[in-house]
């Protein structure tokens, strides 16, 4: 990454965002976790954001690394707002 333009690294970061945009409105995370369950809904963003790190520690080339923060942050939406739902049930209302 030190020979990269600053271009193409601020893009990676880009790509996160992207990610969490097209989640966000391709896929309904808390229509989901109604229909699904809470638990499942979150296995499944982790388990993708599992795959996204081992695709950004294996990536050879940096389109490698746009797909994998892409992958990332296609999961992201899901494991905040199931997180936040649980936090909410786990806490005693004093």
């Amino acid at each position: 990454m030190l020979c990269e333009s600053k271009s193409r690294i601020g893009f990676l970061g880009a790509c996160f965002f992207i990610g969490v945009i097209v989640a966000t409105t391709v896929c309904p995370v808390g229509y989901l976790s109604d229909l699904l369950g809470r638990k499942w809904v979150f296995i499944g963003s982790m388990i993708s954001e599992i795959i996204s790190c081992y695709l950004m520690v294996t990536a050879g080339t940096m389109e490698m690394l746009y797909v994998s923060m892409l992958v990332m942050g296609m999961g992201h939406p899901g494991r905040f707002i199931v997180s936040v739902h649980y936090a909410d049930e786990f806490l005693t209302q004093r």
